[in-house]
Order: structure tokens, then C-alpha cells, then sequence
């Protein structure tokens, strides 16, 4: 049996109880508004809210994708394809982190809300209203075990990827300084090297590829070392155009590419500048090697909502394939031949450490993009 049918199975669901709710369908399209804008009231009277919801733009959509959620909830057929829809409405709550305890606390005001419904339906038809009641019962029962099953994947997803960033700190600890002294040394012979060198051209070019190589070791082991960091990071007020122009500087990306930015003026957040300007140079650097040789477009954005800031990073190139998408935050997950996979692993670490979350997408015309939300408590503009 299928987690699905096992559920159905403890709960005591049966096709009598589809057919109920399904009767109840017909009747409770003029109610969906009304209960899904009492849902959302119930939501957003929490204190947190508007450190998860990104404003009313969300919550409209939100509402829509409720009222679209009673419906087939009502309606079914219950079946798998019906369980796979859930899981990833579930996941969506899961992405934006709205707190579960806060959705159980919602789901019994809709259940209340529809048993007060029923009991206005069925006008003193016992058995009728007690059997509807019943069905109701069992379908936000299933509801729920769908949705603690999206949260329970979530928590393992998280205690592998802990798991996995714990035997990356074990190795970048013990072999991080190991490594370091022997680069030392490669990078004070390379430079008594130029000096005998002289102008040979062809001896130059050798030089400076050793001396890039170098630099790019000494990039993974930083990125090892800050991967295994845990600590709070620094809270001051940045200035984000400020952040983007020096990654841009220490980037240098490469003609064959255009950057666009796009912020509200002064846009400021408060956040650690450092692991910031690193989160950003990885996601350009992602970007500008996945155009290779050719021509292309990168945007940077950064925009406020409520109480956190959207950084987005998107481009036109050939975007995030199906099979990778859902695992790029993933240490040592990559694509490319010489790539390390920690780049968004550092940036999904960056982005947690300061409270947000981070999103990967294709753009529907075309291309990748990965979203930072950071919560913004103290945050605001400079001028």
C-alpha cells in the first residue's frame, strides 16, 4: 500500500464519505471566499506573520490557491494524483516557512467554519448531516497527515543536509591548514619565479594559470571553512548597492556578459556584510559559468516587502535541469565537470544563518534564478 492508501486506511476513508463531501461541493462554492479570507485573518493576526508572508500580494494569491484547495478537497476524486497535489501545496508552506503550529491553528477554524456550513445544509436531516459531518472529519484528518508528512521530509532533508555539512566541517577542520601551508609556499615561489622569468611571455602565461589555480584552491577551502561555520552572523546596516558593486569588482565577469541591477534607492538591510558579498559572488559566479562563451543577460534585484528583503539573481542562460533543481542547495551537488557544488550550498547557508530562505527557479522565458529572502527586522533605507 501507498502512504496515501494506508492514511485513508487508518482514518477509515471510503468512497461513501467521497460521496458526501461531493454533495457538499455542490452547495459550498458561494462559502470558499468567506472562509478563505477568515483562514488568512486567523494567519496573519500572529505577531511573526509578516516576517513569512511577503505581503498582501501573497496573501491574495495564497487565498486563491486556498479557495482551490476546498474545492477539490471537496470534490476529490481522492485518489494519488490527488496526494501529490497536496504534497506540494505542503511543500509551498514548507518553502516559505509558515510555522506548522500556526496551520493547525487555521485548519480548525476551516473545519469549524464547515461544520457550521453543514449544519445550515442539511436543515435536520440527521443522518445525512451526521454522515457529512464525518466525512468532513476524515478528509482534514488525511489533510493533515499530508501536510505533516511534508514537514517530517523537510526535517530529514534538513538533518542530511546537517549531517552532510558536519563531515564537510570534520574534513575542511582538519585538512583546511593542511592544505593552506603547502599554497603558502606555491605562492612565494611563484613570485621569486616572475622575478627570474623576466619578460619571456610564453613562461608569464604558465605563471599566471599556476597563480589562478592557486587562487581557486584557496576559494574552495574558504568556502569549506564558512560551510562548517555555525555562528550568528553580524547584524549591521548595508548598504545593498554598495554589496553588489564590490562582488561585481571582485567578480570581474566577462564581456560576454551583461549585469543589470535593479534596487529601491538607499535600500538597506541589516545583515553581515562579509557573508553577504560572498553569498552574492557565488550566485553571479554560478550564473556567468553557465553561459560559458556566450553572450547573455544577468539581473540583480533587491526589493522590500513587509519585513525582509528579496535579493534575486536570474539570467537567460539554459537554466537549472529537472533532475537538479531540487538538490542544487546540496553540498558537493553540481553539474559542471570542474565545479565543487558549494557555491549554493553556501549561499542556502548564508541565507538560514540570517533568519531567510532561498529558492531555486526557471524563469519562464527562458533561464535560472535563485531568491534570497532575509527577514529585515531593523532594516529601512540609507540616505
Amino acid at each position: 500500500m501507498t502512504y496515501f492508501e494506508n492514511i485513508k486506511d487508518y482514518v477509515g476513508f471510503s468512497s461513501v464519505d467521497g460521496h458526501y463531501l461531493h454533495q457538499l461541493a455542490e452547495v459550498a462554492e458561494p462559502v470558499y471566499q468567506r472562509f478563505a479570507d477568515h483562514f488568512y485573518e486567523c494567519i496573519t493576526r500572529h505577531p511573526d506573520a509578516d516576517t513569512v508572508l511577503e505581503g498582501p500580494g501573497q496573501v491574495k494569491r495564497l487565498k486563491q490557491t486556498l479557495i482551490d484547495w476546498m474545492r477539490t478537497g471537496l470534490k476529490g476524486p481522492h485518489d494519488e494524483e490527488f496526494y501529490q497535489r497536496r504534497c506540494r501545496i505542503g511543500r509551498v508552506h514548507v518553502r516559505i516557512a509558515l510555522p506548522q503550529q500556526y496551520m493547525f491553528t487555521a485548519m480548525n477554524v476551516l473545519r469549524l467554519d464547515f461544520h457550521q456550513f453543514i449544519r445550515e445544509q442539511c436543515g435536520g436531516e440527521v443522518d445525512r448531516e451526521r454522515a457529512t459531518h464525518d466525512a468532513l472529519d476524515k478528509l482534514f484528518d488525511l489533510e493533515l497527515a499530508i501536510m505533516l508528512q511534508t514537514y517530517r521530509e523537510d526535517s530529514e532533508d534538513r538533518m542530511r543536509r546537517s549531517e552532510r555539512l558536519a563531515t564537510i566541517g570534520q574534513i575542511a577542520a582538519s585538512i583546511g591548514h593542511d592544505l593552506r601551508n603547502p599554497l603558502s609556499v606555491m605562492q612565494s615561489s611563484l613570485y621569486i619565479l616572475r622575478k627570474r622569468a623576466g619578460y619571456d611571455e610564453r613562461v608569464g602565461r604558465h605563471l599566471d594559470r599556476i597563480d589562478v589555480q592557486i587562487e581557486n584552491c584557496e576559494s574552495i577551502i574558504s568556502n569549506l571553512l564558512e560551510l562548517a561555520r555555525n555562528q550568528p552572523p553580524r547584524r549591521d546596516p548595508v548598504d545593498f548597492e554598495m554589496i553588489y558593486r564590490q562582488a561585481v569588482q571582485d567578480l570581474a565577469p566577462p564581456p560576454n556578459l551583461s549585469l543589470h541591477f535593479s534596487a529601491e534607492p538607499g535600500l538597506a538591510l541589516n545583515a553581515d556584510a562579509a557573508l553577504l558579498r560572498q553569498a552574492l559572488i557565488n550566485l553571479l559566479s554560478n550564473a556567468v559559468q553557465a553561459f560559458g562563451d556566450l553572450a547573455g543577460d544577468i539581473w540583480v534585484s533587491a526589493t522590500s516587502e513587509a519585513s525582509q528583503v528579496i535579493i534575486e539573481v536570474a539570467d537567460n542562460g539554459p537554466g537549472f535541469d529537472a533532475e537538479t533543481i531540487a538538490r542544487v542547495f546540496e553540498p558537493l551537488v553540481t553539474t559542471r565537470q570542474t565545479g565543487t557544488g558549494l557555491g549554493l550550498a553556501l549561499v542556502k547557508g548564508v541565507t538560514e544563518r540570517h533568519g531567510g530562505t532561498v529558492e531555486a527557479l526557471n524563469r519562464a522565458d527562458g533561464g535560472a534564478a535563485v531568491r534570497m529572502r532575509i527577514p529585515n527586522y531593523h532594516g529601512g533605507t540609507i540616505s
